[in-house]
This record gives C-alpha cells, sequence and structure tokens, in this order.
C-alpha cells in the first residue's frame, strides 16, 4: 500500500511513495505527531538522480526489517534537496559540522523541534568494516531517545547554537579593495591548483569548474590585466573545456555532460545528467568561440548559412581543432536538450537518473562484442576513437572491478590531436543513439526548478522556456521555487537566475531585431521569443526589484537566501560560494549591474569582500560579475550615498499628435537608441491602441523633448480611449537612478494625427 509520498508531485519523493516505510513529507504534521508521540525524527534528503541515495533506498528503505525499526520508534521524512534547498542546506551544514564532509544522501536524526542530534550521509544497511550500519544506528538511537534523553537534548541544543552561528556568521574582516590586482590573485589561486596535464583543478573526484571556467574566459578579454596572467587565463579555461570534452564526462552518444568524474581524466563519470551543469557548460563552450555581443551570429550561421566575416564578426580564440570540438559538444548538448530535456510547455526539465535496470550506468555503456553485433565492420573505428577495452575501461566505484563495460572518450586521432585526419563516425554514433534509445531507459525527472530554467534561459536564449516561467507566474509577481500547483515560494537564486536570464535574452532579442533591419528580408531571423526585447528587459526588471524587496539586507548589504515567507531554520544565510551554479548573490549582482542599482552594488561587492579574499577559488561568479561592476563604474563615477542630493522629478504630458517630457536641470534621460546596453532607453508603450512613433535622435534627450506619434484606430472604430506608459531612465552626468515609468492616458478620433 502506498505511504503518505504517494500525492506527492516531487519525482523523487515519488520514488519512495511504495517504500514500507511510514514517510512524511517535510511539513507540520510530521513533527506535530514527533511531538505528541515523543518520538526523534528521522529526516532522509536526497535527489532523484543520486545514484547512492538509490542504493540506500534498495538496501534499508525498501527493507520490511529496517522499517519496522523506523515505525515503530520514528517518524520518519523524506526531503527532495531541489524542492526544498533551504532545508538541505541548513541540516548539510550539521553533517559537515559533525563529520567535515557532506553529500547524499544526507541523513540526519532531529528531536520534535527540528534540531539535529546525530548526523551523516549514506551508511550500508549492515555492520561494515567496523563500523555500524544504518540499521544498528537506528537501533541504538532509539534506545539512548529512551535512556540518554539529557545527553541527546544537550547535543541538539550544542548543533542548534552551531548551526546559527555557521549560517548568521559574518564575512571575515578585510582591509582590501576590489581592483585589479585582487582580481589578479584570484586567477593566480586557480592557477595554483590547476592540473597541467588533465585540465580543471584539483585531483579525483572532478567536477566540471564552470564558474571558474567563466571567469577565467572573462577575465581573458580585460585590458587591464597583465598580458601574461590574461593568456595563463584563457588557455586554463580552454584546455579544461577541451579535456571535458574529450571525456567520458561528455555522453559521446546522447549528448550532454555527466555530473562529474571519479576519476582525474575526466574519462569515468557519474552517469546522472542535470539541467544546470548543461546550461553552464553550454553557456561556457558559446563564451569560448563567441564572446559576449557576437553570439547572435551562431543564429545566422544555424539559419542561413551567413558567414560571421561577412558582418566583420571574429569567432573568438580557439584553435581550429578546438573550435570544431566545441562545436560538436555544444550541438549534441542542444540537441539532447531538446529531444529529452525540453517539456511540451517549453520550460525544461531537471535531470536523468544515473541508474537504469537497477545499475549505474547501465543505459550508457558499451562491450566491444555490442558494437560489432551492431556496427559490423564499422565498430573498429569506434573501438579505437574512443578507447574501448575488451575487459571494460569502466570500473564499478564501490569495488574497482571491471565488467567487460566501456564509457565511451575520445583520444588521437579522433579528435584531430594525432598525425592522421580525424575520422568522420557521425553515422556510427547516430546507429549507436538509436540502439540505446530501445535500452530501459534512465528516470527523467521533470519537474521544473525556476532558477535552473534562468540558466538555461541565459546560456541558451531558450525564449520558449522563459515564455512558459512567465506565463505561470502568479498574478502578482510571485515566483515560485517549482512550477507546480503546489509551489512554495521562490528562493533568492530562483528570482535572481531568472533576471539574468531575461535580461540575457532581452539584449539578443534586441541585437536579433536590430540586425534584421540591416539585413535582406529573406535572410532575415525569426523572433526567438514571443515577447519582444522591452517586454523580457521590463519583466527582468519587476523581478529585480521584487528580489530587492524580498531578500536584501539594507543593514550591511548583500542578500538572504530566504525571504520572510519562508520557513526559518536556525537563520537566514547568504549565498556567496559557488556550489555546481553561480551563488545566489553573484547571480542578484548581475540583475544590480542590469538597472543601474550601482550603489546597491558596491553595497554587495564590500559586504562580501572578506569571502572573495578568503576564497577566490570559491567564489569565481561574484569575481566575474564584480569586474562587470568596475568597468561600468569606472567610466561612471558613483557618489557615494551621502554625497548624493535629492532630484526634481521628470514629468510628462500628452498633446495633441506627442508625448512631451520635460527633464530639469542637472538631469537627462537616455535616447532611444542609446550607447551602451546597460543604459535603460527612452520608450512610449501603447496599451490598446496601434501607433507609429517617431523617436528624436541623440544619445541623450535634455530639456523638453517632445516625440511625435501617430494613432491607428482599427477599421470602423471612430474613436476609442488608451493608454501610453512612458517608460525612461533619468541620469547625471554622474550616475543613472533606477529605470522609472509615467502612465498617460487619452482619447483618439479616427482620421487624427494624434490624441
Amino acid at each position: 500500500m502506498p505511504n503518505r509520498l504517494a500525492s506527492e508531485s516531487s519525482p523523487y519523493l515519488l520514488q519512495h511513495k511504495d517504500n514500507p516505510v511510514d514517510w512524511y513529507p517535510w511539513g507540520e504534521e510530521a513533527f506535530a505527531r514527533a511531538q505528541a508521540e515523543d518520538k526523534p525524527v528521522l529526516l532522509s534528503v536526497g535527489y532523484s538522480s543520486c545514484h547512492w541515495c538509490h542504493v540506500m533506498a534498495h538496501e534499508s528503505f525498501e527493507s520490511e526489517e529496517v522499517a519496522r525499526v523506523l515505525n515503530e520508534s520514528f517518524v520518519s521524512v523524506k526531503v527532495d534537496r531541489e524542492e526544498r534547498p533551504d532545508v538541505d542546506e541548513a541540516y548539510m551544514t550539521a553533517v559537515q559540522l559533525s563529520s567535515g564532509r557532506g553529500g547524499w544522501p544526507m541523513t540526519v536524526f532531529l528531536t520534535p523541534d527540528k534540531k539535529p542530534f546525530f548526523a551523516g550521509t549514506y551508511f550500508p544497511r549492515e555492520d561494515r568494516g567496523g563500523h555500524p550500519g544504518f540499521l544498528t544506528i537506528c537501533r541504538q538511537i532509539a534506545l539512548l531517545w529512551r535512556t540518554k534523553r539529557a545527553e541527546i537534548g544537550a547535543n541538539a541544543e550544542e548543533f542548534a547554537l552551531g548551526l546559527a552561528q555557521t549560517i548568521g556568521r559574518k564575512p571575515p574582516a578585510t582591509f582590501a579593495k576590489f581592483d585589479e590586482a585582487f582580481i589578479a590573485n584570484a586567477v593566480r589561486a586557480l592557477a595554483a591548483d590547476f592540473d597541467e596535464v588533465n585540465g580543471g583543478f584539483g585531483g579525483a573526484p572532478k567536477f566540471p569548474p564552470h564558474t571558474a571556467i567563466d571567469f577565467l574566459l572573462r577575465y581573458s578579454r580585460r585590458e587591464a590585466a597583465p598580458r601574461e596572467l590574461r593568456e595563463k587565463a584563457l588557455e586554463m579555461a580552454l584546455f579544461t573545456l577541451e579535456k571535458m570534452a574529450l571525456g567520458g564526462i561528455h555522453d559521446h552518444v546522447g549528448g550532454g555532460f555527466h555530473r562529474y568524474s571519479t576519476d582525474a581524466e575526466w574519462h569515468l563519470p557519474h552517469f546522472e545528467k542535470m539541467l544546470y551543469d548543461n546550461a553552464l557548460m553550454l553557456g561556457n563552450l558559446f563564451e569560448a568561440q563567441y564572446p559576449v555581443g557576437t553570439r547572435l551570429l551562431w543564429l545566422l550561421v544555424e539559419q542561413f548559412g551567413i558567414e560571421p566575416q561577412e558582418y566583420g564578426i571574429s569567432s573568438g580564440p580557439c584553435s581550429e581543432m578546438r573550435s570544431r570540438l566545441f562545436d560538436a559538444a555544444r550541438d549534441d548538448t542542444i540537441r539532447w536538450i531538446l529531444r529529452e530535456m525540453t517539456a511540451p510547455e517549453g520550460y525544461f526539465y531537471s535531470a536523468q537518473d544515473a541508474d537504469s535496470e537497477g545499475e549505474e550506468g547501465k543505459y550508457y555503456t558499451w562491450t566491444i562484442q555490442e558494437l560489432r553485433n551492431l556496427l559490423s565492420d564499422r565498430a573498429e573505428g569506434v573501438v579505437d576513437a574512443y578507447g574501448l577495452l575488451k575487459e571494460g575501461n569502466f570500473r564499478d566505484e564501490a569495488s574497482g572491478r571491471r565488467s567487460g563495460a566501456n564509457v565511451l572518450h575520445m583520444r588521437p586521432p579522433a579528435w584531430g590531436g594525432g598525425s592522421r585526419p580525424a575520422p568522420d563516425l557521425t553515422g556510427e554514433l547516430e546507429v549507436m543513439r538509436a540502439a540505446r534509445e530501445r535500452r530501459p531507459a534512465p528516470m527523467l525527472d521533470d519537474k521544473c526548478v525556476v532558477s535552473w530554467n534562468g540558466l538555461m534561459i541565459s546560456a541558451w536564449k531558450g525564449a520558449h522556456a522563459a515564455d512558459s516561467v512567465l506565463d505561470r507566474l502568479g498574478p502578482d509577481g510571485f515566483v515560485p521555487h517549482v512550477i507546480s500547483e503546489a509551489a512554495g515560494p521562490g528562493f533568492l537564486e530562483d528570482y535572481a537566475s531568472l533576471g539574468v536570464g531575461l535580461y540575457s535574452l532581452a539584449d539578443w532579442q534586441q541585437r536579433l531585431e536590430e540586425q534584421n533591419r540591416a539585413l535582406e528580408p529573406e535572410f532575415q531571423a525569426q523572433p526567438i521569443g514571443k515577447r519582444t526585447s522591452a517586454e523580457y528587459r521590463a519583466a527582468a526588471e519587476s523581478l529585480t526589484r521584487r528580489m530587492i524587496e524580498l531578500f536584501w539586507d539594507e543593514e550591511e548589504g548583500g542578500f538572504f537566501s530566504t525571504s520572510k515567507e519562508h520557513e526559518e531554520l536556525f537563520g537566514r544565510s547568504k549565498p556567496v560560494f559557488d556550489s555546481p551554479t553561480p551563488s545566489g548573490n553573484a547571480l542578484a549582482l548581475r540583475c544590480l549591474i542590469e538597472i543601474g542599482d550601482y550603489d546597491r552594488a558596491w553595497k554587495l561587492v564590500n559586504s562580501l569582500l572578506g569571502w572573495m579574499e578568503r576564497a577566490p577559488t570559491a567564489t569565481e561568479a561574484l569575481y566575474a560579475a564584480a569586474m562587470e561592476l568596475l568597468d561600468r563604474t569606472d567610466r561612471r563615477v558613483v557618489p557615494k550615498r551621502e554625497d548624493r542630493t535629492d532630484l526634481t522629478e521628470v514629468v510628462a504630458a500628452l498633446e495633441p499628435g506627442a508625448v512631451v517630457i520635460q527633464i530639469p536641470p542637472g538631469l537627462h534621460i537616455n535616447g532611444h537608441r542609446p550607447p551602451a546596453k546597460w543604459l535603460v532607453p527612452t520608450e512610449l508603450r501603447f496599451d490598446g491602441i496601434e501607433a507609429a512613433i517617431d523617436y528624436p535622435d541623440g544619445d541623450e534627450y535634455r530639456g523638453e523633448v517632445r516625440i511625435p506619434f501617430r494613432i491607428r484606430l482599427p477599421e470602423g472604430v471612430a474613436r476609442c480611449e488608451f493608454e501610453v506608459r512612458v517608460n525612461f531612465q533619468a541620469c547625471t552626468d554622474t550616475e543613472c537612478q533606477l529605470p522609472a515609468e509615467i502612465v498617460l492616458t487619452g482619447d483618439a478620433e479616427a482620421e487624427s494625427p494624434g490624441a
């Protein structure tokens, strides 16, 4: 009989609905029962594509004996860490405090008031290697709960105090200043940990260093930086991308990248595929070839075969070999995303499992005999090019045993690195993909996480996903964490990541609109979404303002990960360190820069500078965003808040056939096509009626500016009311204010030149 998890929407929780364990989802009902029955709580946290979560489930949570102990002595709670990152963060901190390491599944025992007193990760069911197994631990804790309650209570109080201090800790004090020398030190710190042989940083296991690559690519184009250090940064980034694209962490048959590599060479992966990894990989593969501002050429090349040189656009610093390799990795990742990770509604799914048929990697690995049966005489080319061995190149992670299974990874000459030309194995790989799709497939986690969708929107300009998510936001601007009927409120990362994605999409859409005006009609690309660039930007700005209201720390600066709408567990943390994804504060900083809120942006950077100085290799996303802030405010010096004076307001009025804007002395507003993308253009937006608008020329408007327009009434309509929204950004010669809007109403008559 299914347990309570059967009514949940999380794919991870649904994996456990048929366990004999009497699971509860996280919520007050579980803790009220624990209080009423005076029982401790077992908290088990994982996610749907986690291999060791599956192992512990099969060993322990499907066991009648384990279930009997848990059901008699505990209240058991199951949490999807991807749905409740706040719960995951709080109790993972407890695991790290107790053991110095973390991971999933997370196993924590709590008092009924949610305080942890014993914390760990994966436990085998039975005792092993002199260490107690899960069944022994549960029995011992049940006994201690009955006989040593005072000791457990003291331990729980100590844990709770440590959690509050850790989660609410302030950044280390620093006298540093964010400048070129500060940035260069971060590059040198990465260089000191760089693997010159295999790429990446440190040894096994190796996780894709997404934010480090992004930071290094941006630094390599930094003209103010020392040339030698720029060249080193570029080579670290490109070499790491190359090694990952060649390695088994890259799914050469089906496309996309796996979660991480268990070895230092990127050959033997943990096979789960996560949306966020592939979004960040796509962004870096694009960035390596098509730096910011030139990515539009990819669309033109894809649609029309237009050579970028015709428009004076270069494709970045990659060698020809790397360019081919990155093209292939990027394109097969996009095809995989479209084929397997895109919902009919347009948004992106979360993950694919590592396991199928009860084995990790079974879906993705091959024996040589399988290939010979499938490809006949063409098999040897694949065997040679992709490093397959008769005994298998894939080892079981726990036992180290070879099973004859192989993971494909490129070796010379498959990637053009040998003396012979690289063979074209596209046809063979396509036959293998079709055959693989006949195997039982890994489970798909089909939930839509807003923050991860924001990352993919930013990387690939996923306009259909953006439209799908925007269409599902609450009428009051409510942003959920997951798109579902019972979704809880979004976290900082949801607002900031979606905001960054929408700003990026708006910029790309604007470039497309401008490019189309310069192209012959037969070469004009279709819009990438159903909204205009101005509409995407307006949505991003609305998200940014709401983000400031909900998460900004007015006293200290920086953003909290949770708002007052969220459950508070041991305090509110400020996300500073990059995990697989950029930190919430790094993403939020990019949003502040986009709206020109430089005072608040610098307050954020300065408030977190101690962490950036202490841990440069864990805060690369903050470095990358702060570099952009430094560049922009070097050009537009922002006075300190106490030096600012209140400025007279800009006003606007309707006249027949025109909107007239009065701009007081000392201010200007940006022209309709300002010279820099971070400046907000002056625009008129008509509601309920069509109008042709003639914007005055010029980068800036001062004094009185008249913007003529001509109304178009529908056929047969003699008169109607309309609204016009005047959007603008007021600036002095040293700073820009937040964007503003004035709404005017008027009447339009047929044959009338205006209102």
